[in-house]
């Protein structure tokens, strides 16, 4: 068919914009010039910010004439055509949702970096994603038809609603292929005319399929595909707990340093999972009055990983260094100022089961002390990257705890052992002394000798904290008195402090007492003074400071259920106390949660599940269990759940109604359900078992499955537990032939099968993984596990072989799940993104369009359900330290797309 011009479609432009009738063929020179430099110019309904190519553009769309006719064949051979991008007035699949509950902020918007993807060509059969299909009982209206019995204008307008500002990187009509003006050309028309929204309708039809709309052209162009839909930014989608009185995390600071007037705290933030606390630090650079939240980054610029707890903390020539722990071994955090902490993971000098207890700053770099197979180890830096180590000091030393440094001098605190031979009688009794004792270093570290702090004004026991103070370097130990006789005897307790201008030397120098004086819980200090935290009457501390350490002043108190972890002084003498008041990070005078990124809230969905017209997300905000639901995948409505400390892991929908799964918080955990026959009322549910990991619905009815145990009901009412072979299940699902569940046995990957959910047999193939496997989905009999490595095992008949398979690119499998038309995974890739996978039986998996799911952010999608014709996924996004969930949409992935790609 003949493409036609806008005003040659039978219905009249509207006045004041209508073009000048012609004879011209629709793709003729002469037509696309005027569609570009004409009515193009002043085009109705798009934004002003739009460049002229981009209106230019919108004006053939409209016409129905293929974009990238600019130059004569003759010169096409020289310049190879480039994809043509999508329509910007298609309304995308992953539009936001169309209703959101009052009150709720619009959702944030994807990031730039991850809508960069230039859109595949129309018609392309290498092109990635699916095209739109027509789902049955979808509504197919041309604006034309529209004008008869309605407002064709509504129609069109909203599928002309503008997207968002191309990327400059993106292969725009404003870069690409186009209409390329010559010297021989006339010049255009740039009048006043305007092409309406009645024009633009007969060159498109706006159809409504599965919840979305997409603008389809006719005429020339073909079908043009929409942008692959997009993970985005959850948190204002999933609402929180709004009579929580706790933000549900896990702070802890343990470690606070001064330098001069600036104060560094450092620790974690988390849900309380080992392994799943983020690095925070916290800085004042006024003495401790006003605080602010840093950055923390890897090496490259990206999320640095869960896991990683710093400990220690020091500052010397304008440098900082700090030193933690995480499952990969020791980590190294720099920083120029303290605002901005970079990551370095350092396997050299650092070994596994490296023991790091302290570090300073000297006049040359870094000094940190420690141990390693009971033997004290010193690690030494110039520059924090590069670090040496020097193992095996003083024959018996077995550990360092304590190290400070003055004036080109180290002085350590460790312990010691050494064995010593006496004689009793005629017998040579050898026996093992055990001890601790204080070591000075004048060559950085590199060899020690034994120094002595004398028992004096009564006092006794180890030394408390090491510090360099005013004159030299400091030390604590606790003393008594004791005065009267016989009734009138009384016991006066105090702590004595020692002094040494070189650390060879040392001598009381002043005494430490208060009202109640029950011990030094902590001791610092630095060229400004010390401060002490001292243990009172009834859980009662005092904080006290000195700038000379003879006379010592009351600084405040600490209340009794803050746990200290760290004093400091800054210049003026000011000391603060770091720690942790029950789940919360503790900073004496400071209110962290006004500090803007300091403390975050908790918000987990953890699994999602679809029933009929209605799809539920479970999981947990503020410390409590939380359910949300939803009509379509896109706006969430928070559920009426009971209050339960806690967390909802899984969630089924069967023929009685939902069944959500989870762990109860307390000191005896216990199983966590709910059931609820709309999957908006919860109701608590009995089930007489310990924490569950995950549920099922099949032909035998509910199965539950935690630990070592599973658990059955045809009802929701009554629960059977079903004997298992030893092993940990953590997922169930149900098959074509029963229920299939998984997880590990003796650290190695574990299934059992069941034909009633009553009685289980271990599958006689294990499947080939290196670990325990957590999840697990079934089409039929075709299953799909995932662990903790990149492949995905496979089993084409429920679990009597099976196969590895590993998505290209892959790190980790995070989410699988099974659909009408096979199989979706979700894994990690490099550096820190994720991508999608389908496949129709698990044998191959090809790659499906995703966006926002790149960049070296840290991003992962964790839970996928099939809901009608979509695919519904959530994980989490890292940005600064915080996570934030995100939602991923999609149409399911045709059956047929996966065929053929290798694995």
């Amino acid at each position: 068919m003949t493409a036609r011009t806008p005003e040659r479609n039978g219905t009249p432009s509207p006045a004041g914009a209508e073009p000048p009738a012609d004879d011209r063929p629709a793709g003729s020179r002469a037509v696309r010039r005027r569609l570009t430099f004409g009515v193009s110019a002043d085009l109705a309904d798009l934004p002003a910010a739009l460049s002229p190519w981009q209106r230019a553009y919108e004006a053939w769309r409209a016409a129905g004439i293929r974009w990238g006719h600019g130059a004569p064949p003759r010169e096409r051979a020289a310049t190879p055509e480039r994809a043509a991008p999508a329509s910007r007035n298609a309304i995308r699949a992953d539009a936001p949702p169309a209703a959101r509950p009052a009150g709720k902020p619009e959702p944030e918007p994807a990031k730039a970096e991850d809508a960069k993807a230039p859109a595949a060509k129309a018609g392309d059969p290498k092109a990635k994603g699916t095209k739109p299909k027509k789902a049955k009982g979808a509504k197919a209206t041309s604006a034309g038809a529209a004008a008869k019995g309605g407002d064709a204008g509504s129609v069109v307008a909203a599928a002309t609603a503008p997207a968002a500002a191309p990327d400059p990187k993106d292969e725009s009509p404003a870069r690409t292929a186009g209409p390329q003006p010559t010297a021989d050309d006339s010049a255009p028309n740039r009048g006043t005319r305007r092409l309406r929204v009645a024009i633009a309708g007969v060159a498109g039809l706006v159809v409504v399929a599965g919840g979305a709309m997409f603008a389809l052209d006719q005429g020339g162009g073909g079908a043009k595909k929409p942008r692959p839909p997009a993970a985005v930014p959850a948190a204002a989608l999933f609402g929180t707990d709004p009579a929580a009185t706790t933000d549900g995390l896990v702070q802890d600071l343990a470690v606070v340093t001064a330098s001069g007037r600036k104060i560094v705290a450092a620790g974690t933030e988390g849900d309380g999972t080992p392994g799943r606390e983020r690095a925070r630090f916290l800085v004042s650079a006024d003495g401790g009055h006003a605080w602010k939240a840093a950055k923390v980054r890897g090496a490259d610029g990206s999320e640095p990983p869960a896991g990683e707890r710093p400990r220690l903390v020091a500052a010397g020539a304008g440098k900082w260094a700090a030193l933690g722990q995480s499952p990969a071994g020791t980590v190294v955090w720099l920083s120029g100022g303290g605002m901005t902490w970079t990551r370095h993971l350092d396997t050299s000098a650092f070994k596994p089961g490296d023991q790091v207890n302290a570090l300073v700053a000297t006049a040359h770099g870094f000094v940190a002390v420690g141990s390693a197979g009971g033997r004290a180890v010193v690690w030494s830096t110039a520059d924090g990257r590069a670090w040496q180590r020097v193992d095996g000091l003083q024959a018996g030393i077995t550990g360092l705890d304590r190290v400070a440094a003055s004036g080109g001098v180290l002085v350590t605190h460790g312990t010691f052992s050494r064995k010593v031979t006496r004689k009793k009688g005629r017998k040579t009794v050898t026996r093992t002394v055990r001890g601790d004792g204080l070591w000075r270093s004048a060559d950085g570290g590199r060899t020690w000798t034994a120094v002595a702090v004398p028992q004096a004004q009564g006092s006794q026991g180890a030394t408390i904290g090491l510090v360099a103070g005013p004159g030299g370097f400091a030390t604590v130990r606790e003393g008594q008195r004791t005065t009267g006789r016989k009734k009138h005897r009384r016991t006066t307790r105090f702590g004595v402090l020692f002094t040494s201008p070189d650390g060879q030397k040392w001598q009381a120098a002043g005494r430490i007492s208060a009202p109640g004086y029950g011990g030094v819980e902590r001791f610092g200090g630095s060229h400004a003074g010390f401060g002490v935290l001292v243990k009172g009457a009834k859980g009662r501390r005092t904080v006290l400071r000195s700038a000379d350490g003879r006379t010592w002043q009351p600084s405040g108190t600490v209340a009794e259920p803050v746990r200290s972890s760290g004093l400091a002084v800054a210049d003026g003498g000011a000391v603060t106390v770091a720690g942790r008041q029950g789940d919360d990070a503790y900073l004496s005078g400071a209110n962290l949660a006004a500090v803007p990124g300091a403390v975050h809230t908790e918000l987990a969905i953890r699994s999602l599940a679809a029933g009929p017209g209605r799809a539920v997300a479970v999981g947990s905000t503020n410390g409590g269990a939380a359910v949300w639901s939803s009509p379509d995948g896109r706006g969430w409505t928070r559920g009426r759940v009971p209050a339960a400390a806690g967390r909802l892991s899984d969630v089924a929908f069967g023929g009685q109604g939902w069944l959500a799964v989870g762990r109860a918080d307390g000191a005896r955990p216990g199983a966590l359900a709910m059931t609820s026959k709309d999957g908006t009322v919860w109701t608590r549910a009995t089930v007489p078992a310990g924490p569950l990991a995950a549920v099922a619905s099949g032909s035998a009815g509910y199965v539950a499955v935690g630990g070592g145990a599973v658990w059955r009901s045809p009802d929701l009412r009554t629960w059977k537990r079903a004997a298992v072979t030893g092993g940990n299940l953590v997922d169930v699902a149900s098959t074509g032939s029963g229920y299939v569940a998984v997880g590990g046995r003796g650290g190695k990957p574990a299934v059992w099968t069941s034909p009633d959910g009553a009685k289980w047999t271990p599958t006689a193939a294990v499947p080939p993984g290196g670990g325990p496997l957590t999840q697990v989905a079934a089409r039929g009999n075709a299953l799909v596990a995932a662990g903790a490595g990149a492949s995905l095992m496979v089993s084409p008949d429920a679990g009597r072989t099976w196969a590895r398979r590993t998505p290209p690119g892959a790190r980790q499998a995070t989410a699988v799940t099974a659909t009408p038309k096979g199989f979706v995974a979700a894994v990690t890739t490099a550096p820190g993104g994720a991508a999608v996978f389908g496949s129709p039986d698990g044998s191959a998996w090809a790659r499906v369009p995703a966006r926002g799911l790149g960049g070296r952010a840290e991003r992962r999608l964790t839970a996928m359900t099939p809901a009608g014709a979509a695919v519904l996924a959530t994980g989490t996004g890292v940005r600064d330290g915080a996570e934030t969930p995100l939602l991923w949409r999609a149409p399911v992935p045709a059956a047929g797309a996966a065929r053929g790609a290798k694995s």
